[in-house]
């Protein structure tokens, strides 16, 4: 009886060996797929749910193809937007270059079916004075690409390129200020920044202790006209991340205690400042860079937390919001102020002396931005 139970055992294990090597039970279990190796595939496709499974699942954005792109270059190449802007978010290099040489920047101007694409990196820090072995940049490419070489980006993209020696010399005859974006629009359509060096990044505020942080435009000094409710529009495309819809303005009392503590510290205290503010909306660029409209008397329509804006549209209307003047009950004093800040905490301006803060303004407002003379003697 046991040699046939015996028979009967080996018999049975054998059918059930059979049957799992036919349905592929005896191969070993395939090796799931790299991470890397599909984002770069996905970012190629402009599949954005499989670029953001491979995010998840630890994919490097470093991780490159075997010509040494990226998934930015090949997103940018394919001209797919919405996985740029996603990589970017995620941390990706903006100025990586491949094995032969070449940025996303360069990729996107050579094959990206619009300029939109190269805007996008451009406004996230992309620098466009890299050039290749063979000593070509991404303006040289564009030249020969219909979609941006016809686009009104280009004329921008050749003077940061080859316009910028007058102003390069305030920065020591460096061409690009790495760390800051470029193709950025004036907030007030057709001004320039204002010429006083009080108006800028960097200015003693003694009133509170404090340090200006951003560009205020004040009427008589950036060639137009600033008014009460004079609209503001969007540097960059972004994502509303705060709009003051519900704001409060403050009280004389309000406003009092707020100079008081701020003139007891050594420094004006953040929510003290915040609130001095007054209405404010905040945008996240591409690049992870933020710019914020202060004093404003409104937020438009449309602008929440959470909303896409376009380049140019409108986000608010000048006002004095968060000011002694407004305190007072009053409508005197409207003035944007505008300021760009970077991931890492720091305003545009932060630690330069007037001459280098009109360099780098000029390389993310453009030429045009800079006022024609300043009260620092300085002509443009």
């Amino acid at each position: 009886m046991r040699v046939v139970a015996g028979i009967v055992i080996v018999g049975i294990v054998g059918v059930v060996g059979w049957f799992a090597a036919a349905w592929g039970g005896g191969e070993e279990a395939a090796a799931p797929p790299d991470p890397g190796a599909v984002l770069v595939s996905a970012s190629d496709a402009g599949v954005v749910s499989e670029v953001d499974a491979a995010l998840a699942a630890g994919a490097p954005t470093s991780a490159t193809d075997a010509f040494g792109r990226t998934a930015l270059m090949r997103a940018a190449e394919a001209g797919h937007d919405d996985v740029v802007r996603r990589l970017l978010a995620a941390g990706a290099d903006v100025n990586a270059r491949s094995a032969g040489g070449w940025t996303a920047l360069m990729f996107a101007v050579d094959a990206a079916p619009s300029a939109r694409t190269a805007l996008l990196l451009l406004n996230a820090g992309a620098d466009p004075h890299v050039a290749d072995a063979d000593g070509l940049r991404a303006v040289d490419l564009a030249a020969d690409h219909p979609p941006v070489r016809g686009s009104g980006l280009y004329a921008r993209l050749q003077e940061l390129s080859d316009g910028f020696d007058e102003v390069a010399e305030l920065r020591g005859g460096d061409r690009f200020a790495e760390g800051w974006p470029s193709m950025y629009v004036v907030p007030i359509e057709g001004a320039t920044l204002s010429s006083r060096a009080s108006h800028l990044p960097g200015a003693p505020r003694s009133y509170r202790n404090g340090t200006h942080e951003g560009f205020d435009f004040y009427d008589g000094t950036v060639s137009v006209e600033i008014a009460y409710g004079t609209p503001q529009r969007a540097v960059a495309a972004g994502t509303v991340i705060r709009a003051d819809v519900d704001y409060t303005p403050l009280t004389q009392e309000a406003y009092d205690a707020l100079i008081a503590e701020a003139t007891s510290s050594l420094s004006t205290p953040p929510d003290v400042l915040d609130a001095l503010r007054g209405r404010q909306v905040w945008i996240r660029h591409p690049g992870g860079f933020v710019s914020r409209y202060a004093h404003l008397s409104g937020v438009a329509e449309g602008v929440v937390e959470g909303a896409r804006v376009a380049q140019g549209a409108t986000v608010g209307f000048t006002g004095n919001s968060g000011t002694s003047e407004a305190a007072a009950g009053t409508e005197a004093g409207p003035h944007p102020h505008v300021e760009i800040w970077r991931e890492d905490g720091t305003y545009l301006g932060a630690g330069m002396e007037p001459p280098e803060i009109y360099a780098v303004a000029a390389q993310v407002f453009g030429l045009d931005a800079l006022p024609p003379f300043t009260d620092g003697g300085l002509t443009f």
